[in-house]
């Protein structure tokens, strides 16, 4: 008893650093973004969106997973262990970086031979430089400390939380200076720059654990590759699922288009990327515990973070689908006002996410096999959908397709809770009824809005 209730105290704690920390960094993120988009003009997210999506790409492919292997292994807090995941990592970041230029070269040939079409983002004559300079931090996130991990695993954020935050405003503060002097995109590349550096220099300075060494020890090497293989075939199978939106419209539209979609892909992704952080920071080291020490629990403490995720997931979307062009009209200038008919239906899709606390499952129970079964349906409903959608409907059709993706992995995850004991009809009750609260909010919103300024 008194175990549990520790671990009760950690995961509320750490889940208080972790959230707290996300909702300020987004809301730094957020005001910076609303004064970038009064320097910048649209295209230069439109840029930077389809450079992001081919980092993720990039990101994804070399994932060895050796993050969510420290956080489950019995071995995740031993010095060699460590070790080696840093070189690991770091071997990784230089790989990225050498793809990232051989990505590059490949965009400037194809430039140069008109393979794309004229006034696509593909077809910018920045965007190979663009790609270069913006992909060298994942050079500097590859030598930061993975003692990041370990405090993950013990559910000790306080340090990461602050570091993060302070990333997020070096940042900002960088871009902003940049985009006022210079009005051009590269404010946006110098931001992700300086956000690595930070964050790779602080990590070494101040969070708790054995001090970095490059070493390979045989045996965890083996098991960091045994057990990050799914992590890796799962990462690469949902590159698509994750930056093929991105990267499938930006062969179809203009930058500007793009820009809109970025938008509103950023202001839809807050609450998806808030999960995603406890996901990571706190679910995941919780599931791993439960399940290495007691695994009778498991029902009990996986239908608690279940209900909370359905009623923040549900809330929110209901509440943008309805109040989407109220809320872009506040935050931005005309110019962006077609991003809120996006955002409207990206909110849709958002409730899509609500089995990513079941996947954590799969990672901390050892089945990281099932990850590529659920991501490979959004393969296929992105591949085959979006270029299908916008042939038959134009921009509705493809975003109808990204919304689809979401959801096409829930029959595993509905399969792995049944298999498991997890299902409770009562439990699923809380996302309808949070969903029915914030359409009922967004409406009054709108509602009031059209009344007072309309």
């Amino acid at each position: 008893m008194k175990i549990a209730s520790s671990l009760r105290r950690r995961s509320l704690r750490a889940g208080a650093w972790s959230g707290g920390g996300h909702i300020t960094g987004q809301v730094l993120r957020l005001a910076g973004n609303l004064v970038l988009t009064r320097l910048l003009m649209p295209e230069a997210f439109g840029l930077m969106a389809v450079i992001a999506a081919l980092q993720l790409t990039l990101n994804l492919v070399f994932d060895v997973g050796s993050g969510q292997v420290i956080v489950q292994s019995k071995r995740g807090h031993e010095k060699a262990f460590l070790n080696t995941a840093w070189t690991l990592q770091i071997i990784r970041g230089l790989v990225i970086w050498v793809f990232s230029m051989v990505m590059a070269a490949g965009v400037a040939i194809g430039q140069a031979h008109h393979v794309f079409k004229e006034g696509s983002v593909y077809d910018d004559a920045r965007l190979p430089w663009l790609i270069v300079a913006t992909t060298f931090a994942m050079v500097l996130i590859g030598f930061g400390s993975v003692n990041g991990k370990l405090a993950e695993r013990n559910l000790n954020l306080r340090k990461v939380a602050t570091i993060d935050f302070g990333a997020q405003l070096f940042s900002t503060l960088a871009m902003i200076v940049a985009a006022y002097l210079t009005r051009s995109v590269w404010a946006l590349v110098l931001g992700s720059i300086v956000a690595a550096g930070f964050r790779c220099v602080l990590s070494h300075i101040f969070l708790d654990g054995p001090r970095a060494k490059l070493m390979l020890e045989k045996e965890a090497f083996d098991e960091l590759i045994r057990k990050g293989k799914w992590v890796m075939m799962s990462s690469i199978i949902s590159l698509v699922a994750l930056a093929g939106d991105r990267l499938l419209l930006s062969g179809l539209f203009d930058s500007t288009t793009l820009g809109l979609y970025s938008i509103a892909f950023g202001l839809a992704g807050m609450a998806q990327a808030a999960l995603s952080t406890l996901l990571a920071q706190v679910m995941l080291p919780t599931f791993s515990e439960i399940v290495r020490d007691r695994p009778e629990q498991l029902p009990s403490v996986y239908r608690k973070f279940q209900q909370l995720t359905d009623l923040c997931i549900g809330s929110l979307a209901g509440f943008i689908f309805l109040a989407s062009d109220v809320i872009i009209e506040v935050m931005y200038d005309p110019r962006y006002q077609g991003a809120a008919h996006i955002f409207a239906l990206l909110a849709i899709g958002s409730i899509g996410a609500r089995f990513l606390v079941a996947e954590q499952i799969y990672i901390a129970m050892g089945r990281t096999e099932l990850l590529p079964m659920a991501n490979f349906p959004r393969v296929v409903v992105l591949l085959v959908g979006l270029p299908l959608g916008h042939e038959l409907a134009g921009l509705n059709g493809a975003l109808w397709a990204i919304v689809a993706s979401s959801f096409v992995h829930w029959p595993i995850a509905i399969w792995f809770r049944s298999k498991n004991g997890l299902n409770s009809l009562r439990n699923d009750m809380y996302l309808p009824i949070a969903l029915a609260a914030g359409l009922g909010l967004g409406w009054v919103v709108n509602h009031l809005w059209t009344i007072i300024v309309r």
